[in-house]
C-alpha cells in the first residue's frame, strides 16, 4: 500500500478517505470515487508519495474529471475540524452552511446560488483548519465571496441585510394589492428570509373586526372587498367599487395602524399583507421617525393571469372556488388600478408578480434600496467597515 510521507508523518494511502474529502467539498459520490480509483492507478506500485507530490497526482486527476471546481488544498488525509464555531458578543454557535445560505438569499441571490456560496465558505474555513472565526469575520469572507462570484450590488445588499440586524428600530413591511396577486405566499416567504417574527394579513384583521362591528354599525365590513360597494351607498363623484373598498380599508387601517404601533412599542419587526393598505388612509409618515416603513405594491398584468391564479389557487384551497373571483374579476381589476395609481404617486414600488422565489428575491432587494437610504443604516454599514479595519 503506498505512504504518504507528509514531514514526519507517514500515513497509508486510503481511497475512502480522498472520498470522503471531495464529497465534503461538493463532488458527488460517483465523482469522488472515480477519482480516488483514478488516483490509486497512477500511484501504481509506488511505495512512499511526497506531500506535494500527491497533492499534484490528485490535482491532475480532478483537472481531468472536473476542471472548473474549486477543491482545497487537498490535503485529504488530515484530520479535518469537525465544528467550526461563530463567535458572537452574545455567545457562539456551530457554523451552518443552511443558516449561512439563508441569511445570503436576502442579497437577492437565488437559494441554489447562495447554498453554493455558503458551501465554499465552509470548504475554505475548513481547508485553513479554522475551529472559530468572528461573524465579523464570516460576514466580510461572505461579501467578498458574493462579489467575486457575482456583482457588487448583491455583496453591499448582504452587508446592508447584516447591518441591519444591529440597528434598534423595527423594519415594518407593508405589501398591498389586488385579490389574487400572490401577497400572502409572499409575506411569508419574505418572513422566512428575513427572519422577521411576524406576517399579518389584513384578511384576518377584518375578520376580527367583524367580530366586534355588527354589520349594521359597518356594512361594508361585513363584505369582500370586490363586493363592499354594494353595502353602502356611493360617494358623490366618485366609482361606487372604489367607495365601498374605500369605506372597508378604513375601517380595517384602524387595526393595521395598531398593529404597527405595537410592535414600535415592543421594537419588533412584522410584514403585513392586504388589499386594504392604502397609504393615504395609513398616514405612514407619522411612524417615519420609531421605524423603517417600507411599502410595495404588487400587481398582475392582466385578466388572463388574474384567471390563472385564481384557478391555481381554487386547486390549492378548494374553499375559494374560481367562479367566486372570476364573477367579480371586473371589480377586482378596477381595484387593482386604483390600488397601483394611489401607490405610484407617492412613489410607493409597483411589482408585478411573477414565481414567488423570483418575486421573494426581487422584493427583498426593493426592501433594502428603501433600508440603503436611511441615516441609521449608513451609519451601522460605517461602524461594521470600521469593525472589519480594526481586526
Amino acid at each position: 500500500m503506498p505512504t504518504i510521507v507528509d514531514g514526519k508523518k507517514r500515513i497509508p494511502f486510503m481511497r475512502g478517505m480522498l472520498v470522503h474529502y471531495l464529497i465534503e467539498r461538493g463532488f458527488n459520490y460517483e465523482i469522488a470515487l472515480d477519482v480516488a480509483d483514478s488516483v490509486r492507478r497512477s500511484l501504481g506500485k509506488t511505495d512512499d508519495v511526497r506531500k506535494k507530490d500527491m497533492i499534484q497526482i490528485v490535482d491532475k486527476e480532478l483537472q481531468k474529471k472536473t476542471p472548473q471546481q474549486e477543491v482545497g488544498d487537498l490535503v485529504f488525509w488530515e484530520r479535518q475540524s469537525t465544528t467550526i464555531s461563530v463567535e458572537r458578543k452574545n455567545g457562539s454557535r456551530p457554523f451552518s452552511k443552511e443558516l449561512l445560505s439563508h441569511s445570503i438569499q436576502a442579497s437577492g441571490l437565488p437559494p441554489d446560488q447562495s447554498y453554493e456560496i455558503a458551501r465554499l465558505i465552509e470548504s475554505q474555513l475548513m481547508d485553513q483548519r479554522h475551529q472559530r472565526i468572528t461573524h465579523w469575520e464570516l460576514e466580510e469572507l461572505t461579501a467578498k465571496l458574493i462579489e467575486k462570484s457575482f456583482d457588487e450590488s448583491f455583496a453591499e445588499r448582504y452587508r446592508l441585510w447584516r447591518a441591519w440586524s444591529d440597528v434598534d428600530k423595527p423594519l415594518i413591511v407593508l405589501i398591498g394589492g389586488a385579490s389574487g396577486v400572490g401577497k400572502t405566499s409572499l409575506a411569508i416567504s419574505l418572513a422566512n428570509l428575513l427572519d422577521i417574527p411576524r406576517a399579518v394579513a389584513t384578511d384576518d384583521l377584518r375578520q376580527v373586526m367583524r367580530l366586534t362591528l355588527t354589520r349594521e354599525l359597518a356594512p361594508a365590513l361585513h363584505a369582500s372587498s370586490y363586493t363592499a360597494w354594494k353595502s353602502i351607498s356611493s360617494t358623490m363623484g366618485e366609482d361606487a367599487v372604489i367607495s365601498g373598498f374605500r369605506e372597508q380599508a378604513r375601517v380595517v387601517c384602524v387595526g393595521v395602524k395598531a398593529i404597527i404601533s405595537r410592535c414600535i412599542e415592543e421594537n419588533s419587526s412584522v410584514i403585513i399583507d392586504g388589499v386594504h393598505l392604502i397609504s393615504d388612509l395609513l398616514e405612514l409618515e407619522t411612524y417615519a421617525g420609531d421605524a423603517f416603513i417600507t411599502p410595495v405594491c404588487l400587481g398582475l398584468p392582466d385578466r388572463e393571469a388574474f384567471e390563472g391564479r385564481f384557478a391555481q389557487r381554487a386547486s390549492e384551497a378548494p374553499a375559494r372556488p374560481v367562479h367566486h373571483y372570476l364573477e367579480h374579476l371586473d371589480e377586482i381589476l378596477k381595484i387593482q388600478d386604483y390600488l397601483i395609481k394611489t401607490s405610484t404617486a407617492p412613489g410607493i414600488p409597483v411589482i408585478t408578480t411573477s414565481t414567488v422565489e423570483s418575486l421573494t428575491s426581487k422584493v427583498s432587494m426593493v426592501v433594502s434600496e428603501q433600508l440603503q437610504e436611511q441615516e441609521e443604516i449608513k451609519k451601522a454599514l460605517n461602524a461594521a467597515r470600521k469593525g472589519r479595519k480594526k481586526q
